[in-house]
């Protein structure tokens, strides 16, 4: 074929995918409508669990500096009334140091005092993100999943009752269903 010559269509596909290119057309569309969905949804729960961890930097540091004056886990009865143990697992906070002697009562008092505002500023900030999330494309892509993969599925299959087979519809997203999964971090309360 000479430089002048039109190029068949499959010989651009044929081209493209000696490229690397994805074709699209390699998968039923149930199956791509599937994909795109699962797709949306690991790439919302990598926005926000990189979002969450950007805003725990300040928790994470105000724990570091509570680990600096207790001597271990048990050690808060002096700065808060309940154990703040759990807060390094919800908070997703590396293992604590801890001190090998406890800090004075009042270093310590105000370490609570700061853990617990820091834990509330990010609780704020964290609503925040989560309700500025754009979730439009992530809802109308569950929009149309539910709406034509039964239908498309049915294409390929040549049976409703096959497609229909252990389909269940997927629920939309919202900020509540966010909050559930990567909930508000618990306040810790404070010795006054």
């Amino acid at each position: 074929m000479s430089e002048g010559e039109p190029v068949p269509s499959d010989a651009i596909l044929a081209a493209a995918a000696d490229d690397g290119a994805t074709i699209v057309f390699d998968v039923p569309a149930f199956v791509r409508r599937g994909q795109d969905v699962a797709f949306m949804f690991a790439s919302l729960d990598d926005r926000c669990r990189k979002g969450r961890l950007a805003l725990l930097d300040m928790v994470h540091m105000r724990l570091r500096q509570w680990a600096k004056l207790a001597i271990g886990p048990e050690d808060w009865r002096d700065a808060f009334l309940a154990p703040v143990a759990p807060l390094w697992d919800a908070a997703s906070a590396p293992e604590p140091t801890w001190a090998r002697s406890s800090g004075s009562r009042r270093a310590r008092r105000a370490a609570g005092r700061d853990i617990a505002a820091s834990v509330g500023r990010f609780n704020t900030r964290w609503d925040a993100f989560v309700g500025r999330l754009d979730l439009r494309l992530v809802n109308d892509a569950v929009e149309n999943y539910n709406r034509y993969y039964v239908i498309e599925k049915e294409c390929v299959l040549g049976s409703a009752r096959l497609a229909a087979m252990h389909f269940a519809p997927i629920a939309k997203v919202s900020a509540g269903s966010i909050l559930s999964t990567f909930p508000p971090l618990p306040v810790p309360a404070v010795v006054p």
